[in-house]
């Protein structure tokens, strides 16, 4: 006897079934690219919920707790991974277990410093920026070794555990007395520090106990968070030894990069002029020449024909030491400035381009010459490699601080690492110390986010 046929709705329940599994391997994966690349976005959202986001008070209390359940977390792997791959070490199996565990301690590290930088606004950069990425395995796992941004970054999740749990005991003695009626209203007892209330009269006077330490104990939650702080930079932060090693690779390298940038400019300079300008003229003396020879002779037609001609690959001449002029320095931003000099580039743009400027007064030459050029090549990039129907150029000044926001909606997928382009923007804005950060999903379209010290 066969099995009868399965019918159409559970067909269709089986179809549901297995689409609502691929939808939800979907979001894991989503969630787990969201951790690994961007774990800064998973701690604003938490700290963006209604009442976190308002209250400093709870904004800090929610770092505090999570700085005691994370501190946990990462003491359990670390003696777990450590002890087993040590363990292990005869065997040789215990070797890749040691690098995993280090290698989630580091990431974990990577983690408190977006939590430490969406909570409390610190902010913490990478010490591994210096760390090659080429070599193999063995080489780039022995220079992590040695580098001592991964051991602070381990002594500082080992050192979470204490910390946190202390953390968290503080940040939960304030709803310790305000959750004290509810436990007795239902039976239960509360312990709040050495007070064992077990009694409802007694909870409304821990309450009331509550309200008048409120203040002190926000105080004191405000506190550790800011101490909290200051032991992350500690630990996580690079050293000032280690940020002016890198500083100085970084200015030796952007340096280098100018200075060919700017000899390979001069080359090109010498080509257009000997090329174009200098043949220009050439044949414009000989037609002079001939023109002077037929009026010499009687031939006032033919002198004035070429006069004509003449005069006409004159004015062609002027116009393309014009434009090798603009390619040089425009004069227009010598002039008028940023915004005027912005603008006429919008309106030669082949796609539309929208223009904010917001700038009270002129910058420093040399920043408005950087500028002018980032966005001359960024808008030059979205036309040709970005498929967008639209950019917008937003100029403004933050302090001390010109920032240039470049966007388009084309097709995304801009990479610093990949892009000369882009390592060419960057060098020039690195030559005057300024920064540069790229933003640019698959289909999302691209965002460039410039700033350059102009103060």
């Amino acid at each position: 006897m066969t099995d009868p046929a399965p019918t159409s709705s559970n067909a269709q329940h089986g179809a549901s079934t297995s689409a609502d599994r691929r939808w939800n391997d979907d979001q894991m994966q989503r969630i787990a690219r969201t951790l690994v690349d961007e774990p800064e976005s998973v701690w604003r959202y938490i700290r963006g919920l209604p009442g976190i986001r308002s209250w400093k008070i709870l904004n800090d209390m929610v770092f505090l707790i999570l700085s005691g359940l994370l501190g946990t977390l990462w003491f359990v792997v670390a003696i777990v991974g450590f002890t087993v791959g040590v363990s292990l070490l005869i065997v040789i199996v215990g070797v890749p277990i040691l690098a995993a565990t280090i290698a989630i301690l580091v990431w974990g590290a990577n983690l408190e410093r977006a939590r430490v930088r969406a909570f409390l606004n610190i902010d913490l950069p990478s010490p591994y920026a210096d760390l090659p990425h080429n070599g193999g395995r063995v080489k780039r796992g022995w220079q992590a070794l040695r580098t001592p941004a991964v051991w602070r970054d381990i002594a500082y999740l080992l050192l979470l555990f204490p910390i946190g749990l202390l953390e968290i005991a503080v940040a939960l003695i304030p709803l310790q007395f305000l959750v004290t009626p509810l436990i007795t209203l239902v039976g239960g007892e509360n312990n709040i520090l050495f007070w064992n209330v077990d009694s409802f009269g007694e909870s409304l006077f821990a309450l009331l106990v509550g309200v008048i330490l409120l203040v002190p104990l926000s105080m004191l939650i405000n506190l550790l968070a800011m101490l909290h702080g200051e032991f992350a930079k500690r630990l996580l932060a690079p050293s000032t030894e280690e940020i002016l090693t890198e500083r100085v690779e970084v200015l030796t390298e952007s340096r280098s990069a100018v200075m060919k940038a700017m000899y390979l400019e001069r080359r090109r300079i010498e080509r257009d002029l000997h090329d174009g300008a200098q043949q220009r003229l050439v044949s414009l003396a000989m037609d002079l020449g001939r023109a002077r020879e037929r009026i010499d002779s009687g031939d006032d037609a033919g002198a004035r024909e070429l006069v004509l001609r003449s005069h006409e690959e004159s004015k062609a001449v002027l116009k393309e030491v014009r434009d090798l002029v603009r390619g040089i320095h425009p004069a227009v931003l010598s002039d008028r400035g940023l915004d005027a000099a912005i603008s006429a580039i919008a309106s030669r743009s082949a796609i539309p381009v929208g223009v904010e400027i917001d700038l009270p007064t002129r910058q420093p030459d040399e920043v408005e010459g950087t500028a002018y050029f980032v966005v001359v090549e960024a808008l030059t990039n979205i036309a040709k490699h970005s498929h967008a129907s639209e950019a917008n150029v937003a100029i403004t000044r933050d302090d001390d601080w010109l920032r240039i926001e470049i966007s388009d909606n084309g097709l995304g997928g801009a990479d610093l690492a990949r892009g000369s382009g882009l390592s060419g923007l960057r060098d020039r804005i690195q030559a005057l110390d300024g920064r540069l950060r790229v933003e640019s999903p698959n289909g999302g379209g691209t965002r460039l986010i410039v700033e350059i010290p102009c103060g």
